[in-house]
C-alpha cells in the first residue's frame, strides 16, 4: 500500500461560513496525522462546504471522476458518513470499490476492507448517515408543525418584525413596526402606486440590506402578505398567527383593493397649476384624464379636461370639458353635501336622544356575530377532516381553507371592534354632522384645493363623462347627496316648498348595524 495513492476527503454540512468554521480545519488535522502515522501517501487534498444529503456536490463529483479514470486508488475521510449521505453518492463508491477504481477507504473513526463483509459493513454506514438525514428532516418538520400549531411562523420575520433568537418567535421590531404601518395604513387610503410606495419607504428609511431601495416585486409581496393582519401563510395554506397584528383585516383588504386599482399602473404626471391634475378618469374608458392649455389668437387662455385615449380597442367618444366648468361642478358637488344649521341642530338634537336613551340592546347583534364564526369554525375542521380521510386534493382543501380563514378573521375583527367600541358609532354620526355642515362654508369660499381634498375624503372613483363630474361616495355621504339634490329642488328661492325634518327622517329608522 505504499505506493497507492490517496484523495483526502474533508466536508463540512454546510455552506455557512461561520457555523462549523472549525470543522474542516480539525479534518485535516486529524486526517494528515493519521496519514503521516500510517504511512499514506496523499496525493490530493479536497475540501468542500456542502451538504451531502442530495446528489450534486461539485468537488466530490470532480474527485470520483478522476477516480473513474485511475487504475486504483484510496480515499481518505474522517467517516463514511464525510463522503456520502444519500444513497446515489454511496452507492457510487460502493460500485466503484466492486470495480476496483477505489481499492482501499481509510477513516480513523471507521474499519473497513474491500471484502464482502467490509462492503456490507460499508453499506450499513452510509444508510446510517442517511438515516441520520432523513430522521433529522422529519424531527425539522415535526417542530415546524408544532411551531405553526401555536400559530408561530418557522421562517425569516417580515419587514417591520424580528427574528427573537431565545424564544424562538417574531416580535415586533421597535425601529420599524411603526413605519411599515404607516406606509401600509397609506397604500390602502388609494393613493399611492407600488413605485411610489417604494419611496415613501425608502424616505422613512425602510430599506434592503445594502441601503438600497426595496425592489418593487418586494413590497408587492409585503403588501399581500397575510402576516401583516395576523395570519400567515405556508406552503400555499393560510394559518393563525399567535404574533401581534400590524393592521387589521379590513385595513389589509383595502390594501388587496388598492393593489387591483394602482398596483401595476402609474398616474402620469400632470403639469403644475392645474384646478384638478390626476383627480377623474374617463367615465367611459376609464384611462385618466388628461390636462391641456389652449391660448387663443386674442390671447384668452382656456384649459380643458379631456381623456388621454389610451385605449388601443376602443375608440373614445367623449368630449373635452372646461375648467371653469368643472370647478363649478365641484362647488356644486360640495354644496349638495352640506348640511344645513337648522337640520345640523335637529340632527344633532337626535343623536342627543339617543344617547339619553342609552346603549341600544345588542345582545342579538353579538350572538349573531359568534354564531357566525362558530359556523365557520365547525368548517374549517370538517374541511381538515376530508381532507385528511382523502376526499380533497390538496390544493382544493388550500383555496376553501384560506377563504374560510379570511373570513374568521373578518368576524373576529366584527365582534371585537363590537366589544371594544359599543355606542362609538354616536360619537361618529356626531362628528359626520359636524363635517357635513362645515362643507357649508368650503361650498361658499373659492378654495378648490379644499373643495377636492373634501370631495377626495368623502368618495373615490371620481369620472367625467358626458361633461358631467360623478363621484362615488361612502355611506352616509351619498345618502346626503340624495337628500341634497331633494333641497335644491324644493328651495323655496327657486319655487319650490321648504322640506320638514319629518322628510329627513329616514336616515334615523335606520337599524343599529346600519347605523
Amino acid at each position: 500500500m505504499s505506493n497507492l495513492k490517496f484523495y483526502l476527503y474533508a466536508r463540512k454540512s454546510t455552506e455557512d461560513e461561520d457555523h462549523q468554521i472549525m470543522s474542516i480545519e480539525a479534518q485535516l488535522c486529524e486526517l494528515r496525522e493519521f496519514a503521516r502515522k500510517d504511512g499514506l501517501s496523499v496525493v490530493e487534498e479536497i475540501t468542500e462546504s456542502k451538504s451531502a444529503k442530495i446528489p450534486g456536490r461539485e468537488k466530490f463529483g470532480e474527485m470520483m471522476a478522476k477516480i473513474e479514470k485511475a487504475d486504483g486508488v484510496g480515499i481518505l475521510a474522517w467517516h463514511p458518513d464525510r463522503l456520502a449521505r444519500n444513497s446515489v453518492d454511496g452507492g457510487r463508491i460502493i460500485y466503484l470499490v466492486d470495480t476496483g477504481k477505489i481499492v482501499a477507504l481509510r477513516f480513523p473513526t471507521f474499519w473497513f476492507e474491500p471484502t464482502p463483509q467490509g462492503k456490507f459493513m460499508l453499506s450499513v454506514a452510509f444508510g446510517q448517515a442517511k438515516y441520520y438525514t432523513d430522521n433529522l428532516r422529519e424531527n425539522i418538520l415535526r417542530g415546524i408543525r408544532q411551531k405553526i400549531r401555536r400559530g408561530e411562523l418557522s421562517a425569516k420575520a417580515p419587514l417591520g418584525y424580528f427574528n427573537e433568537p431565545k424564544l424562538r418567535t417574531i416580535e415586533p421590531d421597535k425601529n420599524t413596526f411603526k413605519k411599515t404601518k404607516e406606509c401600509l395604513e397609506a397604500f390602502a387610503v388609494g393613493k399611492y402606486t407600488i413605485s411610489r410606495i417604494r419611496d415613501k419607504m425608502f424616505s422613512l428609511g425602510l430599506t434592503n440590506s445594502q441601503g438600497k431601495p426595496l425592489h418593487l416585486s418586494t413590497v408587492s409581496d409585503i403588501l399581500t402578505n397575510p402576516f401583516y393582519y395576523g395570519d400567515f401563510k405556508y406552503r400555499g395554506e393560510i394559518h393563525r398567527g399567535s404574533h401581534k397584528p400590524m393592521i387589521s383585516k379590513k385595513t389589509f383588504d383595502q390594501i388587496q383593493q388598492a393593489m387591483i386599482v394602482n398596483g401595476r399602473t402609474r398616474k402620469k404626471r400632470q403639469p403644475k397649476g392645474f384646478l384638478f391634475p390626476s383627480f377623474a378618469v374617463c367615465g367611459e374608458c376609464g384611462y385618466s384624464i388628461t390636462i391641456e392649455r389652449k391660448i387663443k389668437k386674442n390671447g384668452k387662455e382656456y384649459v380643458y379636461y379631456r381623456c388621454s385615449r389610451k385605449s388601443k380597442t376602443h375608440k373614445c367618444g367623449q368630449r373635452f370639458l372646461r375648467e371653469g366648468e368643472l370647478a363649478k361642478q365641484v362647488k356644486d358637488y360640495v354644496q349638495k353635501l352640506s348640511l344645513p344649521d337648522v337640520w345640523r341642530d335637529k340632527y344633532l338634537e337626535k343623536v342627543d336622544q339617543w344617547e339619553d336613551e342609552g346603549r341600544q340592546p345588542s345582545e342579538l347583534f353579538a350572538q349573531n356575530l359568534q354564531s357566525q364564526l362558530s359556523a365557520i369554525k365547525t368548517k374549517i375542521s370538517r374541511l381538515t377532516d376530508a381532507y385528511l380521510e382523502n376526499g380533497l386534493e390538496l390544493a382544493d382543501f388550500q383555496k376553501r381553507k384560506n377563504e374560510l380563514m379570511a373570513e374568521r378573521k373578518d368576524f373576529e375583527e366584527k365582534l371585537s371592534d363590537f366589544e371594544r367600541k359599543g355606542n362609538r358609532w354616536l360619537g361618529l354620526v356626531r362628528k359626520w354632522i359636524l363635517e357635513a355642515n362645515r362643507a357649508q362654508i368650503v361650498a361658499s369660499g373659492d378654495d378648490f384645493q379644499e373643495m377636492r381634498a373634501f370631495l377626495e375624503k368623502v368618495g373615490s372613483d371620481s369620472k367625467i363623462e358626458n361633461r358631467t363630474l360623478a363621484v362615488e361616495l361612502k355611506k352616509p355621504w351619498n345618502y346626503l347627496q340624495n337628500q341634497g339634490e331633494i333641497r335644491a329642488k324644493q328651495d323655496p328661492a327657486a319655487g319650490g316648498t321648504e322640506k320638514t325634518f319629518n322628510d329627513y327622517s329616514r336616515m334615523w329608522t335606520l337599524s343599529d348595524s346600519n347605523r
